[in-house]
Parts: C-alpha cells; structure tokens; sequence
C-alpha cells in the first residue's frame, strides 16, 4: 500500500554552511568593484576581506535560525546594503562615506523633503524592514535566539568598538587619515567601527590638552560694538565650475565687489554638501567639527563659544533661522553655546517663500525689525543663518525668474546660479541698511559649504574638481571643494583681507577685531591661535596646511619639523580637546577654575504673532456626514490652501471641529477625522483660530443634504461638465467626461477630455497647461499653440483645477471642472 509523503508547506532549499559564506563573498566583491566604479582606486584585499568575514558571521547566524536560501538572500542582502552599499550611495551625493551618527540628520533630511518624497522613503524603510524580518524568521520557536543574535550583531559590534579596533588596529597596519582611503583599505564595516573607536581615544588625549590650563582670568572689553555674523547656505563660488559660461556673474556686483576690497578671503569649512550645523559649530566654539552632526549627537552640555563669552561681556545674542527649531537640534546646542533667543520657524511671517524655504529677502527684512525693536543702550551679537540657497535650490519664478544663462544648459548648475544671484542680493540689500544705521558694526558673513550637484555631482569632474578622486594627487581639489567666500566687515574700515583660514579660527578673528583680551576661546591653547592654526584645515579627513603660500595636503606620517608635521599634531590636540570638552566639559571648567564659563544661560523661543492668510482655499463644499477631499494614505477629510502669509500655529475651525494647520511651502492643510466632520447641512464658516480665538475667516463651506436612498446619484458620470473660467486671457474652455463615477464628494476616477483656445495674441500665441488636484502642487500637462485638446488619464476628479499659461511662464486664467450631473437633486 503507497502512502503520499506528506510535505511540509514551509520546506524549501536550506541554507548551508557553504551557500551563507559563497553569499557573503560574492555579495563583497560585487559592491567592491561597484565602490571602485565610483571612486578612484580599488578597494584593498583586506577591506574586502573583513567585509565578507563580517557579511558571513551574519548570514550564518541567520543560517543558524533554520532560513532558506531565499532568506538568506533576502538578509545578507540587507547587511549588505545598510554597511557597504550606503557608502556608494553617500559618497555619490556628498563625497563622503556613512557614519554610524548619520541616523540623526534623518530628520532634518525629512524637513526639506516633500511629503511624497518623505512618504516615499517611509514605505522604502518599511519594505527594507519587512525584508529584513522576513530573512532572519526563524523555521522554529527553539531557533528564535539565532535570529535575535542575528538583529543584535550590529548593536554588539557598535559598543564593542574601542575594543574590537584595537585589535585590528594592532594586526593591521595604521589606517589612513582621508576617510575614503581608509574605507577601501579596511571595508565598510571595520571604517564605521574604526570612527566610534577614534572618538574614546581623542577624549582621553584630550585630558593632557587641559593638563596646566587656567581659566581664572575673565575676558576684558573696553570698547563694545555690535556683531553681525551671518551663514550664508551653500555660498561657494560658481565661477570655480570651469566648464560652464554664464552671462553675468552669479554673485551680486556689490557682493563681489566687497569680496575683492577683502582681498578674496575665505574660511575652508569642514563638509562638501552637507551639514550645515558642523559648520555653525566650528564658527561659534573655535574647535574643529565632528564627522557626524555634532549638534545632536554629541553637544550634551554647556560649551562657553563665542556667544556665551560676549554674554559675560554684556551682550545680547540672538540667534535667528527659519527652518524649524529642532532642526539640527538647534533647540538645545544653541542654549548650550550661550544664545540668550532663538527666533526660529514659528517665529517669522511665511510670507515668500522658495519651494518649502522662506526667501532670504523677507528673513533679512523681518531680522531688520528685530533689531529696530533692540535696546540701543546695550550691543548685541545678531547670528542669522540663511535658507532659501539650500539644495534643491528651488526659486519661485513668479515673483524671481531666472537670471544667469548658463552654457552648457545644465539644470542644477543654472537653478544654483539663480538662487545665489537672489540671495547675495537680499544680503547685500541687509548689509547696506545694517551699516547706514550702525556704520561701527562688524559684520561677517561666510559660505557653509560647496554645492552638493546629485547624483553624481558631473559639474565639478566636468571643471576638473574629481570629488571622487581617492587617494587625492593633491590640494588644489581639496581647497576647491573646502574653500568658500569670506566677508570681514569692519565698520568704517569696510571689507579687509582676513586671508584664507579654517572656519574654526573664526571667532579668534572676531574676537581680535573687538579687542577683548585675551583675544581668544578660554579653552584654546596657545598652539590653536597661532599663524599655523591660521594657515591649516582639516577636510574629509585630510589635513591641509599652508606653507610659502602654497597649500600642502599632509600624507600619512610626515616628517618631523616640517609644517605638515605640525599640521597634523595640531589637529590631534584640536580634536582631543573638542571631544574631552564635549564628553564632560562641565566637571573640566570647574577643575580649571572655570566655573564661570558653567552658568545657566536660559534662551527663549522667539514665537510672534499667529496669523493665517491665504489666497485659495478648498475644497468649498462637502455632504454632510460624507468626507471631503479624502486623503489616499490616511482616509482623512482634508482642507488645502494656497497661503499667502502664516506666522505661529493657527488651527483651523469647520462647524465645532478644530485642527492644526499641517504641511511645508505655500500649500497647506488641515487633516479632519473621517469619515464625518460636519453632520449638519448648511453654510459653515472656515475659521482661523489662534490661542482658541477666532482671528480670520476664509470664507463659509456649503454643505449639502446627504442624499436620500430614492434619489440616489447615477453610479456613472459621462458628458458635459461645468466649466468655471476665471482670467481675461483664454478665450473658452470645455470639457466631457468620457467616465467616471459618481460618489458623495463628486466626480471620481474621471477621464476627461479638455478643449481649450486663448484670446488672440500677436505672434504664434504658443500655451502651457497645468494641473492641480485636491490642493497638491501644479503639475504640467499638456502644451500646445493657442488652442489644444487633451484627454487626462483614469485621475479626474470634482473640482479639477486647470491653470493656462502663456509660453513665457505669464499667467492667461484658471478653470475648474465639475460634474453636476454626480449632485442627486435637493427635496
């Protein structure tokens, strides 16, 4: 007698000992010669080696919790991607490779990002997860620690780090200084593991930095004056892009003008692309930035910088950015550094704005009245750090068209020049009123770094700049993606030559202009103000220094007494003080005398009015107990408005419902519960609520009877629409529904065909046509000469709205789309 063999459903090819380890070498060396394609020189045998040996530890973990070859593939996969993959991925767009601190600048990555975008990303870290689960699940309860050890592998490595890089350290030869050189001789993982190492033992050299340091002696001011120190974002100078031509200068002719009265100084920041906090940090506290976000990650109590010195010497500070106050982590690092307030989001009217950035135009204007509303009596230190020249360098060319040509047409270079054409504008328009009113005031201004130019930053190769190039020939790529402009104000002298210095010797500058004695940081030795501090940098993990005039980049073990050499002890005494200080700076200033330097410094949010204006507003009607506007991720009724001016956190209020206004740039929402918000049939006005308080009324919601069961709605919608046109310049449009269905809120899933002509013009009359859809942005759709037709795909909806444009970007009229037909008739 046969009896079936009964199968169990969740067998399948097991992983072996050998499929883990062949998956763990072929995964390495396949994103080894990808890593090679991308920069400069082959990663090394050993890099590659530790890469697989740390791949194949975890894949037979996972092995260990009974997976399938299909898993095994789905989770080394994974490990592959998070620690040799996203080494590619960063250094394509930011020229340096991942650190384990990267995890903090996700949020402030999510701030600038569309909702879509971010959504986008949501669900790609989601899938990543659920790939991930799916790799290490173990095939019985018994195999569950194998899949536990498996997810904790990375945590262990991490804490392990001082220890396990000791140990390689003492096998392996000495790694090098240049973070990507480094990487293709170590591998992804170990470079990681290497740089948590590297930040327990400079803090404890750090500790023979302070060895003999006083800080009894407070700082002296005889004479005070105010300060002006101004970030600019992404400030660099185009004309370094070789092979593009543009047909006026980017920069503002008095910008650059005042550029050359200073001799052409610059700082030489310590990131390409990116971090604009590090940056901040160097320019404030006089040490040199962390790899990582140094805000966040590292700053965890009081730092006397330049802003808490000027406090002792009787200043106010003030600090001013209009991202949101977090950002960065902005909210505690500035109150450790001594800033007395913080105006930051909610604190400036949005009232111009590029993509999700406030214009640098109406934040130099709104900084204007801050200080005309100072007391006089007392100096102050006025910090601001700009936007609206922030990646993507989205402008808004309704009100700023473009500016520079450039040649060869190239989309980012030409969207860079714009936005920097506009924003030196609006400083230098700040900086003439600042010096009209106050001619004594220093004012300085400096670039945070070069343009990040994604994916694959072509514009600096095509100039001859190789960011990918690994190991560097020299300095000249170095300096040309570390250097940026400097503006040194002082008063009635205007602009002087500073010369060239790395941003950290900055506030020793500042602090030399005024005449406070000592001229420095309390905390800065000797050997950190000298000419060589002035003359040498620390970028991508090279050490640069000066020396003749020429810059030098300083290889692996220089030679003693050269200028290399005292380059690079230099920057290890910098750098161990930087982490000693930011590990325990508090206990280390009371020891030295310092306790001063340890008082409170309390700050305050700057918050301003609350207020809400707009310029649109929709949708204008809904079905009572129906929602309106439903949002496809969360089912959420939605109100969108086109906003004209915003300040604070207005709420919004239909019927006896109230909800936050949500949302980043001119478009915004507020989010209602689903599926009713308003229950009652009639006319409801749309409030604007402040501190509970009605403040504006953007106009009344209709609201309609929910239709009865024996007047129900045709399922189906085809035929003429109603067209509501608005505008002189287009002389008619139609539209026919082709399908569609009817529900509550209208026309759904319509294909529409659209007829459009223009008013007559002379010329050829040629015309664009755009899209707007349930308050999202205006999309392009259809071009064509003074008349066209078009058929939109399976997406129409009620109140469909059409933008007409002329060839030139000028506005001809608007046109909304709607289905009477889909209204059930009233009782």
């Amino acid at each position: 007698m046969n009896h079936a063999v009964k199968q169990d459903p969740s067998s399948a090819p097991r992983c072996t000992v050998w499929f883990a380890l062949g998956l763990a070498v072929f995964g390495t060396l396949l994103i080894g010669a990808l890593r090679w394609l991308v920069i400069d020189g082959a990663p090394g045998p050993v890099g590659i080696l530790l890469d697989a040996v740390f791949a194949g530890v975890f894949v037979l973990l996972v092995r260990g919790a009974g997976a399938s070859r299909a898993q095994a593939v789905a989770a080394v996969a994974i490990w592959l991607l998070l620690f040799q993959m996203a080494h590619i991925l960063k250094l394509s767009a930011l020229g340096s490779p991942v650190f384990f601190s990267d995890i903090f600048t996700l949020g402030v990555l999510a701030s600038v990002l569309k909702t879509w975008q971010v959504v986008l990303a949501a669900v790609t870290v989601l899938l990543l997860a659920g790939v991930l689960l799916y790799g290490v699940w173990p095939t019985r309860l018994r195999r569950l620690p194998w899949s536990i050890a498996a997810l904790l592998l990375p945590l262990a490595l991490y804490f392990g780090a001082p220890w396990e890089a000791r140990i390689v350290d003492a096998v392996l030869p000495a790694p090098a200084s240049d973070y990507v050189t480094h990487l293709q001789r170590r591998g992804g993982m170990q470079f990681l593991l290497d740089q948590r190492a590297r930040k327990y033992e400079l803090a404890l050299k750090g500790r023979n930095v302070l060895a003999g340091l006083r800080l009894d002696e407070r700082p002296q001011l005889a004479a005070r004056r105010n300060v002006h120190l101004v970030l600019l974002e992404t400030f660099w100078d185009p004309m370094a892009l070789k092979a593009f031509q543009f047909d006026r200068d980017p920069f503002d002719p008095r910008f650059r003008a005042m550029l050359e009265q200073g001799g052409n100084s610059a700082v030489m920041t310590p990131h390409f692309g990116h971090l604009t906090a590090n940056a901040e940090f160097e320019a404030l506290c006089g040490l040199p930035a962390t790899e990582d976000a140094v805000f966040q990650s590292r700053m965890k109590d009081v730092l006397p910088c330049l802003p808490r010195l000027l406090r002792e010497l009787g200043y106010e500070t003030l600090a001013s950015h209009t991202n949101h106050q977090d950002s960065w982590g902005r909210d505690t690092a500035y109150k450790y550094m001594g800033f007395a307030q913080f105006n930051a989001y909610q604190a400036f009217v949005r009232d111009d704005l590029d993509g999700v950035f406030l214009n640098d135009a109406s934040f130099f204007r709104q900084n204007r009245e801050v200080l005309a509303r100072t007391d006089r009596s007392t100096p102050h230190f006025n910090y601001l750090v700009t936007i609206s020249s922030h990646y993507p360098y989205q402008l808004n060319h309704e009100r700023r068209p473009p500016l520079v040509q450039v040649t060869p047409a190239n989309a980012v270079v030409q969207n860079y020049a714009d936005a920097l054409a506009y924003s030196s504008k609006a400083f230098m328009d700040w900086v003439e009123a600042v010096r009209a009113d106050d001619p004594d005031a220093l004012i300085v201004a400096f670039g945070d770094h070069a343009p990040a130019m994604p994916p694959d930053q072509a514009p600096y190769a095509m100039s001859g700049i190789n960011t990918s190039s690994r190991p560097f020939d020299g300095a000249d790529t170095l300096v040309a993606m570390s250097r940026t402009p400097l503006l040194f104000i002082d008063g009635r002298k205007g602009a002087v030559d500073v010369g060239t210095m790395p941003l950290e010797f900055l506030p020793v500058a500042i602090t030399r202009a005024l005449g406070v004695v000592p001229g420095r940081l309390p905390y800065l030795t000797d050997d950190m103000v000298s000419q060589r501090a002035h003359d040498s940098t620390r970028f991508l993990g090279n050490v640069l220094t000066r020396d003749n005039g020429q810059w030098q980049l300083c290889r692996e073990a220089p030679a003693k007494g050269t200028a290399c050499a005292e380059a690079v002890q230099l920057y290890d005494r910098k750098r161990a003080l930087r982490n000693v200080l930011l590990a325990e700076s508090r206990a280390n200033f009371n020891a030295l005398g310092g306790a001063w330097l340890n008082m409170a410094t309390p700050m305050q949010f700057g918050s301003g009015e609350c207020l809400l204006e707009v310029s649109d507003w929709g949708p204008k009607d809904a079905v009572a107990g129906a929602p309106f506007n439903k949002q496809k991720e969360s089912g959420l009724s939605a109100t969108w408005m086109k906003v004209a001016r915003i300040q604070g956190s207005p709420q919004l209020r239909i019927g006896a419902v109230t909800t936050p206004v949500v949302g980043s740039g001119d478009i915004l929402a507020g989010l209602w519960p689903a599926p009713s918000v308003i229950n009652q049939a009639g006319s409801q006005p749309v409030q604007v609520i402040c501190g509970g308080k009605v403040v504006n009324v953007l106009g009344d919601m209709q609201v309609r009877p929910a239709p009865s069961a024996a007047r129900a709605m045709p399922a189906t919608v085809t035929g003429p629409l109603k067209v509501v046109l608005e505008g002189q310049g287009m002389a008619s449009v139609s539209a026919t529904a082709v399908s569609g269905e009817c529900t509550a809120q209208g026309m759904q899933q319509g294909v529409v065909r659209v007829q459009w002509s223009r008013t007559p013009v002379a010329g050829d009359g040629g015309m664009r046509v755009l899209i707007e859809q349930e308050g999202g942005e205006r999309q392009l759709w259809s071009a064509s000469g003074p008349g066209g037709e078009s058929t939109t795909g399976p997406w129409a909806t009620e109140n469909l709205k059409l933008w007409f444009e002329d060839a030139g970007g000028g506005e001809l009229g608007s046109a909304v789309l709607s289905a009477p037909s889909c209204t059930p008739d009233l009782p």
